[in-house]
């Protein structure tokens, strides 16, 4: 994609005139909206199509800008089955007006990690023996560095990851940009789950049948996994809403969690959700978080295309005391081959509460 570096007296519509596109695709293309995105000396994309954030299907990864680079990570879908590779493709591009010098201790030049919870648990450049002498390379302006790298869901001792949702993250190991990194977030499925998306030639029912599996939260792997689910940050609880177990988001208040499963659906159909939550006190303290109830669309080929909005956010939980919820998804849109229900606990300053949820349905309606 070519590149411009803006110049004093020149404003984003006077840019897009200039190329012949429409003032939006530069904001989009950029990812720039804040009264900094047309400074002088700033180089920025020039697309050549409408590149939208939510566009549809949407190449799963992420980006972000800092100093003048823009980063990039991506891994093409966000759920993989198990035993099979990730592949994972690292840019960045040099997007100000001088050149960047990179100065490197060895010929490592880049590396990928994975992390669960902030724990790293594989880095793609243990292993590798390199040269040891010191290089320097010279990145110029509108010039770009491509790397690729696969990981075989492996963690550093060789066994194979328990499925869950992970975070890879690529960085540059130059002593200029080391610190700067982009990350994205994937998903190992369950072998079950992994067998009812996308092994089973079976339609999705639409009687009034429960499609979770291990719906009430009563199977777990081990206190922190629950079977068929991904989580991260949430535990087992005995304060069930029935049955002897629930799922209590945030292990550690402060910090986000998760609890989502992925299932087959179909187009056109329109799927209802409902489910037990409660606020766990913490010695009488106020929580300050919130809790999102979403569904997310994808196609056949794990790409995402669509997102059921708005988002769900339940009103004020009760105290220690369940309360049902729900919602419907409405039609789902055509190429719909699976959706995810995700909970996402997001803590704010100070927060000590957390949430449990249980009795989780997903049922067809139409």
């Amino acid at each position: 994609m070519p590149t411009h570096l803006i110049r004093a007296g020149e404003t984003p519509a006077l840019i897009a005139e200039r190329y012949g596109v429409p003032e939006r695709w530069l904001y989009q293309a950029n990812n720039y909206y804040g009264t900094d995105y047309a400074r002088p000396g700033r180089r920025i994309y020039i697309p050549d199509y409408e590149y939208d954030y939510y566009d549809y299907p949407r190449q799963w990864g992420r980006n972000r800008y800092r100093d003048g680079m823009r980063y990039e990570i991506i891994t093409g879908r966000k759920h993989f089955r198990p035993s099979k590779e990730i592949p994972v493709i690292f840019s960045y591009c040099n997007l100000s007006d001088r050149p960047r010098t990179l100065r490197y201790d060895d010929a490592r030049l880049y590396d990928i990690v994975t992390s669960r919870g902030g724990r790293e648990i594989w880095r793609w450049s243990d292993g590798y023996n390199y040269d040891r002498g010191s290089q320097t390379m010279l990145l110029q302006p509108g010039e770009c560095r491509t790397y690729q790298a696969d990981w075989d869901l492996r963690d550093r001792h060789g066994a194979y990851v328990k499925h869950g949702p992970y975070t890879l993250r690529a960085y540059d190991r130059s002593q200029e940009l080391r610190t700067h990194y982009v990350d994205t977030d994937v998903e190992v499925l369950d072998p079950e789950v992994e067998q009812n998306v996308f092994i089973s030639t079976n339609s999705t029912p639409c009687p009034n049948t429960n499609i979770l599996l291990n719906a009430g939260l009563e199977q777990w792997v081990d206190r922190t996994t629950p079977r068929a689910w991904s989580a991260l940050n949430l535990q087992n609880t005995s304060q069930a809403n029935s049955g002897n177990y629930a799922a209590e988001l945030g292990s550690k208040p402060l910090n986000q969690a998760v609890l989502s499963q992925l299932v087959r659906a179909e187009p056109d159909r329109t799927y209802r959700v409902v489910f037990g939550a409660m606020e766990n006190v913490n010695n009488g303290n106020n929580g300050n978080f919130d809790l999102e109830a979403a569904v997310y669309v994808f196609d056949q080929q794990s790409r995402q295309i669509g997102r059921v909005d708005p988002v769900y956010t339940p009103d004020q939980l009760p105290d220690n005391d369940y309360r049902e919820y729900s919602f419907n998804t409405g039609a789902l849109p055509a190429g719909t081959h699976s959706m995810e229900l995700r909970f996402t606990f997001r803590p704010r300053s100070g927060n000590r509460s957390r949430v449990r949820i249980d009795d989780v349905e997903l049922t067809c309606v139409n």
